[in-house]
């Protein structure tokens, strides 16, 4: 069949789908949306008996958990505008919501900063000042599946228009009132999370229904939605952000995040990394995996917004995670991969998800705990494993059964006899509100039948139901007090359990020698006289691991001779301390590659060590692409991604600009150098046609701090480009005090002639043709 016949069968099977799509639209009522019935019996019943809450506090929390959950947010705070951006926040979005609307009112106030700006001292103080207790809630919805269960860990996904603000649900008394409703209701501006460190993170308590009802809200929500892409805010539950604190993360660790998708988490802990170290690239680095390859590629969406040369995303059970092993730079030798730093936030029946994903309500049954309590342990075991001795692992789930979490935590404590504890967070994080470990439980099985104690399992049940899931007399010297419950009515959360653990000793049924890689071991035995080695190449071969879901190209490091090195360092005047050998590309055919991409020295180490042992989804950051002209000494230019990763070390290329500069830069498409400032003007004058980096030293003189902005571009033969990613843009002009949606259509309309001065399409430049600018995970 030819392709002419294939592309008619194409259209046929489109346009016949389309008549039968529009036939059921017009035939098929459409019905109302039903809001879930937050009640179940079963549930209700089944944690009053286990005593997970006092009884004079089971009334609130059930009160609790029926209602819709409060979004949250938090600043990025390794990025150097933070304490700007958290500025700007209260300054032209917080103060706005003090107004009381009423229901499909339009507020028609404008978010000027110069109307706020005598009022931020106070506000920041009353924001400080606000009771948690007092925010109603509104909903975000997470329901994933991992290792053949329901992960519900916590972290908010966008939904297509990029919300992590759900519908707002009615109460199971069938009340209208739900969080966030603004008729005749006070708009009460965001709480702060006073647990979370330096002020950064910030509660919301509106629903999407009030969002679209109120213009303030709208560009609250828009301002959010921008700067998340940017990486400069992370949308995340509130409870969510709890376990990568109390990792106590430096920039030095090594770090491993084991059932990581969707990766909110993830990207916090590589937050943490960067912000203990003013290197771009510090020593440490951080490998996130997931058994779900899909979810693998919405954690690469979630991770590149840091634009972080120091982390890797790999594909594997966590069950089964390959022992990795790396070169020790000391020694030269081969030796085991073990880190200083495991998240266990294992797959978990997530019942403390109740209040953003109703859904749970209708599923939830006594039996889901009991089929993952034994994977949670496989988990777990294989993540002390990879523990180094010294090290700490945090142990998460977002459920209130203890069958899922403190049985897990001492049957794995008893089982290592010795080599890990409980470590006392107690003092950690004091403003936050926590339970402790529960000590005595009951096991309920899917049929309701109670057991108080192993002993009472029959003999056809304890195939399923384990001697691991009771509690024991020791449970008070294995110090189960230690873990740390969160349960909603407390601070106006979700539901959530963490344990600290630190490894003293190898495990039990761990070797304490240090073990060296098979071919090290192979090359010493060569190297002895009257060595009986077997040859490896006479026996057969083994098969190669079969991954399931798509397959990466893999990474190719630069050589040390690489032809295409010369002439980018030389244009670009690299310093020589610059290793170019952490350059990568995905593809070696063909000798012009589209991207360079450039990982740490540590992410290399680990890269080259374990090529044919882990299933690579992505890792590295784009630092050039491929642009081609015939008046340009080099084919490459800077990438906006990875900039903040070469700066230190391009000294060629490079110009300081004015703020004029940045807000022409950001709303023309292809200004004209007669559009800049005269100094920027004579730098671009003598500077030849190419790539090059754009400095300017933004300072602030609300916070009295200065952070340095960087932008790539091109200059060619009469205009300048930046190459700056829509949302990014509207960062920077926001800390530049302009509204980028007037100034972007401001710019649009001064192009089409209607303001400022003419410019035809004749006169924009067109720029070099290279890659395209969005970053995708193939990219080659």
């Amino acid at each position: 069949m030819g392709k002419a016949a294939k592309r008619k069968m194409k259209e046929q099977r489109r346009a016949k789908k389309a008549q039968i799509d529009a036939k059921y639209a017009t035939e098929r009522p459409q019905k109302p949306y039903k809001d879930t019935v937050r009640e179940n019996a079963v549930f209700e019943n089944y944690y009053k008996q286990q005593g997970i809450v006092g009884t004079d506090e089971w009334e609130d929390f059930l009160a609790c958990v029926r209602e819709p959950l409060p979004a949250a947010f938090r600043v990025t705070g390794s990025k150097s505008q933070a304490e700007q951006l958290l500025h700007l926040i209260q300054n032209n979005f917080f103060s706005q919501l003090n107004t009381t609307t009423s229901k499909g009112e339009e507020d028609t106030k404008e978010l000027a900063t110069e109307e706020t700006s005598t009022t931020s001292v106070s506000l920041s103080q009353t924001l400080q000042n606000t009771d948690l207790a007092d925010v109603k809630e509104v909903g975000v919805s997470e329901a994933s599946e991992s290792n053949g269960s329901v992960k519900a860990a916590g972290d908010a996904i966008p939904d297509t228009d990029g919300a992590a603000v759900a519908n707002g649900s009615t109460a199971a008394n069938g009340s209208t009132a739900a969080a966030g409703d603004t008729k005749s209701s006070e708009l009460k501006p965001p709480t702060c999370l006073k647990w979370y460190p330096d002020g950064l993170a910030w509660q919301l308590e509106y629903s999407r229904v009030s969002i679209r009802q109120n213009n303030t809200l709208k560009k609250l929500h828009s301002f959010l939605v921008s700067e998340s892409e940017s990486g400069n805010i992370s949308r995340q539950e509130a409870v969510s952000m709890i376990p990568p604190l109390l990792m106590d993360i430096k920039s030095h660790h090594k770090i491993l995040d084991m059932c990581a998708a969707p990766g909110s988490k993830t990207a916090q802990i590589i937050e943490y990394l960067h912000a203990d170290s003013a290197d771009p690239m510090p020593e440490g680095f951080v490998i996130g995996n997931d058994v779900d390859n899909k979810r693998c590629y919405l954690m690469v969406h979630q991770i590149k917004r840091l634009q972080s040369p120091n982390f890797m995303i790999v594909n594997h059970d966590a069950t089964r995670l390959p022992s990795l092993t790396y070169t020790n730079e000391k020694t030269g030798s081969t030796e085991p991969l073990l880190f200083d730093r495991v998240l266990c936030d294992v797959p978990c029946s997530g019942d403390g998800t109740l209040r953003k994903n109703p859904e749970v309500w209708r599923t939830w049954g006594p039996g889901h705990a009991i089929n993952l309590h034994s994977v949670q342990n496989r988990v777990l075991s294989r993540g002390l494993e990879l523990l180094a001795v010294g090290g700490r692992l945090v142990y998460s789930t977002c459920s209130f059964n203890p069958i899922e979490n403190e049985a897990v935590i001492a049957n794995m404590i008893k089982k290592c006899e010795g080599a890990i504890h409980l470590v006392d967070c107690s003092q950690q994080l004091p403003d936050l509100k926590r339970a402790s470990g529960m000590k005595s439980w009951k096991v309920q099985t899917k049929n309701g039948d109670w057991f108080s104690s192993f002993e009472e399992v029959p003999e056809n049940k304890r195939s399923w139901v384990r001697p691991s899931m009771f509690p024991t007399d020791d449970m008070e010297s294995l110090n189960i007090h230690r873990c740390m419950r969160i349960v909603p009515h407390h601070q106006n959360t979700g539901g959530f359990f963490i344990a600290v653990l630190e490894k003293t000793s190898h495990l039990p049924w761990q070797s304490p020698k240090v073990e060296v890689s098979e071919a090290s071991t192979e090359s010493a035995q060569a190297d002895q006289p009257g060595s009986t080695t077997v040859d490896k190449a006479k026996e057969p071969p083994t098969k190669k691991v079969k991954y399931a879901g798509f397959r990466e190209d893999p990474f190719f490091y630069f050589e040390a001779d690489n032809s295409q090195w010369p002439s980018i360092k030389e244009f670009y005047k690299f310093e020589d301390s610059f290793d170019h050998t952490q350059l990568m590309v995905r593809s070696k055919e063909g000798e012009k590659k589209r991207n360079i991409y450039v990982s740490s020295k540590s992410i290399k180490n680990v890269a080259k060590n374990n090529e044919n042992k882990i299933k690579y989804i992505n890792t590295g950051v784009k630092v050039l692409a491929r642009s081609e002209h015939e008046m340009c000494k080099c084919s490459y230019r800077l990438v906006q991604d990875g900039i903040s990763s070469v700066d230190q070390f391009v000294h060629g290329r490079r110009m300081n600009i004015e703020k004029a500069d940045v807000i022409e830069l950001l709303t023309q498409e292809n200004p004209f150098f007669s559009r800049l400032t005269p100094n920027t003007q004579s730098n671009m004058l003598k500077m030849d046609m190419g790539g090059l980096v754009m400095r300017y030293l933004h300072n602030d003189s609300n916070t009295g701090t200065e952070s340095p902005i960087l932008m790539t571009g091109w200059r060619g033969k009469t205009s300048c480009r930046v190459y700056v990613p829509k949302f990014e843009r509207h960062h920077i002009l926001r800390l530049c005090g302009v509204d980028p949606d007037k100034a972007l259509i401001d710019a649009e309309w001064a192009i089409k002639g209607k303001t400022g001065p003419e410019i035809t399409a004749a006169d924009v430049e067109d720029p070099p043709k290279d890659g395209v600018e969005e970053v995708t995970a193939t990219d080659s």
